[in-house]
């Protein structure tokens, strides 16, 4: 049966051990004993063991799936405990890029796994057979680098992986990850939408057909979008929605948007992302943009409506 050790036991690290064991896969979680996920993995049917225990670090292969910040404190800890030649997986690659562990742990090879889908998707895409990409690299493998690519041929499709997994380096795959996070994903497309689902409100429309205008549809579009590419999306939709879509690409997607975007990116490869990250304070960061969308009227709606559901 092959194997693998996760550490940790977040969302990413939940859909990864589901879908594993789900295809036969030898799954343990790796954890300190006094962690309330330690006995919720327990009652989920997975097999814990302690981070302090030697019998942790007894396997060859692991999955470091704790918050990226973590990974440093982690490692700092754990690192030399792991026996030469075990290869250890991250799902992204900004904390071996940001530390360069490669350098200091170099008994272990460290690769690159990343699955292009938060947990929840993973885990639910995976349930309904859909289409799920990765990205990899083994460019900081020194030894077992076969063992490790015939192992990852059985993991990518026990994971759920059917796009791919595509080459790339762990550089690559941290400045593509936090650009499309800054730029599009977690930026321009919930943003814009709070900004036009206030509008319509604003100028009379009901709160429930803006919020399925604005919000509800964005996921109907995009698996369009999905489904069928970019040249067969336009050719599937509206006149209307097509002269709409020109008349906003004309006026919203100028040259000063374009050249934010660039800025965006150029802060990402130069550094400068970096560097601003330690003082930012992430769980007060988080409770202020939770609370922005609390008091939302997007929020509210969405509430609303979804409450009528149950």
């Amino acid at each position: 049966m092959m194997q693998l050790t996760i550490i940790g036991f977040g969302n990413q690290a939940q859909a990864w051990a589901q879908n594993l064991k789900d295809s036969g896969f030898g799954i343990r979680i790796g954890l300190r004993s006094g962690s309330p996920s330690f006995d919720h993995a327990k009652t989920m049917g997975f097999k814990c063991v302690d981070l302090e225990s030697d019998e942790f670090y007894k396997a060859s292969i692991f999955a470091l799936l704790i918050p990226d910040h973590l990974h440093k404190e982690f490692l700092e800890k754990y690192g030399k405990r792991f026996k030469t030649g075990s290869a250890l997986l991250y799902a992204h690659g900004f904390s071996i890029v940001h530390h360069k562990f490669f350098e200091k742990y170099k008994s272990i090879n460290h690769v690159l796994f990343a699955p292009k889908a938060i947990g929840t998707e993973l885990r639910r895409q995976f349930m309904l057979k859909g289409k799920l990409g990765a990205v990899y690299s083994m460019e900081h493998v020194s030894s077992n680098l076969e063992e490790i690519q015939s192992w990852m041929k059985d993991f990518a499709p026990a994971l759920g992986i059917n796009m791919g997994p595509y080459p790339t380096s762990f550089l690559r795959e941290t400045q593509a990850d936090l650009y499309s996070e800054q730029g599009l994903l977690c930026s321009v497309v919930p943003y814009t939408a709070k900004m036009m689902f206030e509008h319509l409100v604003q100028k009379g429309v009901e709160p429930e057909l803006a919020y399925f205008e604005c919000w509800h549809e964005l996921k109907l579009i995009v698996n369009a979008m999905v489904d069928v590419g970019p040249e067969a999306f336009f050719n599937l939709i509206s006149p209307n929605a097509l002269i709409g879509s020109e008349k906003g690409f004309q006026k919203l997607m100028d040259q000063e948007f374009e050249n934010k975007l660039q800025g965006l990116y150029q802060d990402i490869q130069s550094g400068q992302f970096e560097k601003e990250i330690p003082a930012v304070n992430i769980p007060e960061l988080r409770e202020t943009i939770k609370n922005r969308w609390k008091d939302s009227s997007l929020q509210k709606t969405f509430t609303s409506i979804n409450e009528e559901r149950k």
